[in-house]
């Protein structure tokens, strides 16, 4: 954070002036220099006026922390705006289209049909998601989430579709899209991965999830127990 401190009109800017005075003789600054040892002396002598000094640096520490909280309340600010603009419970979800891990464009609704589905976005770098992608697939193949379809989305990265058929080599059969461009991360506004979609028989999202489904979700939720 750079103050204007050449602004006369701003507080800091004087008291920039007091600062080197003190620690100056004959128009000398010892600030940063080597006699800076010299000036000690002149420091001791001018000791009433280190109040005003203490005061100056109160008051230029005040201006710094001020703001960076204004700094990291916009930022805080921004990001609720994009969480509150994407598509939420109750809305129907976006029916886009997007390349799969071969190339060939699918449509959302198309791969979904008329079941519950789990629409998950994420990277390959993130472990979270990784791991995440692990239970999925342990539990698939204990049975579980028969009825509900699963979709990736894959937010692009460096990865190629070489890579991603390496990355889900372990599933019988998953349907994944790639977002090439973020157009679609956009659209859904994610912030963060993964972010997980419910999305009920008709299309529409049961619940948004920043972050994984929970095992007590799973075992609990009446998204999957009814």
């Amino acid at each position: 954070m750079v103050f204007p401190i050449r602004d006369e009109t701003n507080p800091l800017f004087y008291c920039k002036k007091i600062i080197l005075f003190i620690f100056s003789v004959n128009g000398h600054t010892f600030i940063g220099d080597k006699s800076f040892l010299g000036g000690i002396g002149v420091v001791v002598k001018r000791f009433w006026q280190w109040p005003l000094v203490i005061t100056c640096l109160l008051l230029a520490a005040g201006a710094f922390w001020a703001s960076q909280s204004q700094h990291d309340w916009a930022l805080s600010q921004r990001a609720m705006v994009a969480a509150d603009e994407g598509v939420h419970e109750g809305n129907q979800i976006v029916n886009f289209t997007l390349p799969d891990t071969q190339g060939v464009k699918q449509n959302l609704y198309d791969v979904v049909g008329e079941q519950k589905a789990i629409v998950i976005f994420f990277t390959t770098w993130c472990e979270v998601c990784t791991e995440h992608w692990a239970g999925l697939k342990e539990m698939k193949e204990a049975g579980g989430l028969a009825d509900t379809q699963i979709v990736g989305v894959h937010l692009k990265d460096i990865d190629t579709n070489a890579d991603l058929k390496e990355y889900f080599s372990g599933w019988e059969s998953l349907p994944v899209f790639v977002d090439t461009d973020g157009q679609v991360k956009e659209e859904f506004e994610i912030i963060g991965m993964p972010t997980v979609y419910l999305v009920d028989e008709n299309q529409k999202v049961y619940k948004r999830i920043l972050g994984t489904l929970s095992p007590q979700m799973l075992e609990s939720d009446p998204f999957f127990t009814e």
